[in-house]
């Protein structure tokens, strides 16, 4: 089996199909086999919530809950002691 292909990267395991895998499972490695394409769909990505960001981020209609999905996420991904807190 020397030339068996996968389409899988073997890094993240991404197939880098545009809407099948997450490209925030990329580890932009050196040696991943989409990370070019993934990159770009973050970039994206990135943009287009600052763009909606700005539209709708005054509007007292969704100001509340902007802040408490942006702080949920926040913790969610920044704030290592987020699981931890259950242990002390």
């Amino acid at each position: 089996m020397e030339n068996f292909y996968s389409p899988y990267c073997e890094i993240c395991t991404g197939c880098g199909e545009d809407g099948c895998c997450p490209a925030s499972n990329c580890q932009q490695h050196p040696d991943g086999k989409y990370c070019e394409i993934y990159l770009k769909e973050l970039k994206f990505g990135y943009l287009m919530y600052h763009k909606l960001m700005g539209m709708v981020e005054e509007d007292p209609k969704y100001k509340e809950e902007i802040s408490e999905v942006f702080d949920e996420l926040w913790d969610r991904i920044f704030d290592n002691n987020v699981n931890k807190k259950e242990d002390e």
